[in-house]
């Protein structure tokens, strides 16, 4: 069942048990006050004419018993008259459809009120009193005019909830077709997403309600895939590209080895040595190329987030470069702070920072680390980086024009930045303080 239908179901449901519980109760209160004043009527008139007011002269009950009708006063007070008499008959004045009398009438010492028939079968409502000498007087009222004001109601009720339903339902399904339809326009634009994996298709979904909100965390999550896909595409081309060079680089110099060894003319050692070396060289340089674009490849989702201390993270990279930079010194001020992230992640941002700095200072140089709640500054002394380039130094296989002749592959700096972000901060160059060399600033939110 569609969504609307079983939204309208739900309504006419809803709306016909309001509408049924609102004609039940006014019915069993029309019931009731129409009960209560037949028996405001009946309680009207007792006691018995003369019974009331002594100067009224009080009817012989007798007379209700004789054939010949002697009470005319009473007669016309008491339209549904009986007597009960104390030795336990029964007499009804001519033309009265007597009450049929339970044995239990004959006992009745106070007022009392029930529901009873006539011997024609007809509803009555009865009052019972005692009369003095023994004797009980049954006074009746039909119940007849009771009975068909109920009959009437009823059928006018149900007819009201059988019509109130049904437009309930009705109007339910036209208001719900109309509420949804930005629901089914929403899920027409998911449905050809899906279909032709083009995540740049238009959700145009307005409003402020439910149905607005999805539409636009709809069209949020879709340009997030688009933007995601198109970086991803653009690191794979990048990535192709920048590999290229290395592998061409390393295929030469294997055709080289394998061309001397297959024709018999083997290379002059030293030759020989500087191809090998170059070799080493040439694949260490693209296992640290496979390994950074690893690490721009990972979702910001696969970090962890821990309670890191930056001091251990700051001395492990240090450590790290220092063993292999034996020819820099390393000035740290490392004070104590803690970010809330990936400790693997962020030490390899530290790592890459010193490694920057490692490759553009003259050697015997010292690279100056200064680590503080929420900073992390690398300052090296080498030739620094124009003002004009600095933005563009994060950018991925990004490398200035002096520094294309030296290692690497343009990354590092990017997965500066991409950790820096994935962690709520931001990674920038800043002036250095005597003017020379490079000041690279990280900053995190401790």
């Amino acid at each position: 069942m569609l969504l609307r239908s079983r939204v309208a179901l739900i309504t006419a449901v809803i709306v016909a048990f309001a509408i049924a519980s609102i004609s039940t109760v006014t019915y069993v209160s029309t019931q009731h006050n129409l009960r209560a004043q037949l028996d405001e009527t009946l309680l009207g008139g007792w006691p018995p004419p003369g019974a009331r007011d002594p100067a009224v002269p009080k009817p012989d009950l007798a007379d209700l018993c004789r054939a010949v009708n002697g009470s005319r006063p009473l007669q016309r007070f008491l339209e549904g008259v009986q007597l009960i008499k104390a030795d336990g008959t029964a007499c009804t004045p001519p033309g009265v459809d007597a009450v049929v009398l339970d044995p239990a009438d004959r006992a009745t010492r106070s007022v009392a009120l029930r529901d009873g028939h006539t011997e024609s079968g007809a509803p009555v409502r009865v009052l019972l009193g005692p009369a003095g000498d023994g004797n009980v007087l049954v006074i009746s009222r039909s119940l007849a005019d009771v009975e068909s004001t109920l009959s009437g109601l009823r059928n006018v009720l149900v007819v009201v909830s059988v019509l109130g339903a049904a437009l309930a339902a009705a109007a339910g399904l036209v208001l719900t077709r109309r509420t949804l339809e930005p629901m089914a326009r929403l899920t027409g634009a998911a449905e050809e997403i899906a279909r032709t994996q083009d995540l740049d298709i238009p959700v145009a979904v307005s409003g402020r309600d439910e149905v607005g909100r999805m539409g636009r965390a709809f069209a949020a999550m879709t340009g997030a895939l688009a933007e995601s896909r198109r970086r991803q595409r653009a690191l794979v081309s990048d990535a192709a590209h920048e590999l290229r060079t290395p592998l061409t680089s390393l295929r030469t110099n294997i055709d080289l080895l394998a061309r001397s060894e297959r024709t018999g003319r083997p290379l002059a050692v030293a030759q020989r040595a500087r191809t090998l070396d170059r070799l080493q060289v040439q694949a260490e340089e693209l296992g640290d190329l496979v390994t950074e674009l690893v690490v721009l490849a990972r979702d910001e989702h696969e970090l962890e987030h821990a309670d890191v201390a930056m001091p251990a993270v700051v001395r492990q990279a240090v450590r790290r470069a220092s063993s292999r930079a034996r020819d820099h010194e390393f000035d740290v001020e490392n004070a104590e702070w803690r970010v809330r992230g990936d400790a693997g992640a962020l030490e390899r941002m530290v790592l890459n920072l010193l490694d920057n700095a490692i490759k553009f200072s003259p050697a015997g140089s010292v690279i100056t680390v200064r680590s503080v709640p929420g900073r992390i500054a690398v300052a090296d002394l080498g030739p620094g980086i124009s003002p004009d380039h600095r933005e563009a130094a994060f950018e991925r296989f990004w490398r200035a024009p002096e520094a294309r002749s030296l290692p690497g592959s343009g990354l590092g700096l990017a997965i500066v930045a991409d950790i820096a972000a994935a962690h709520g901060g931001r990674a920038r160059f800043d002036e250095p303080e005597d003017g020379q060399g490079a000041l690279v600033v990280v900053e995190l939110p401790d």
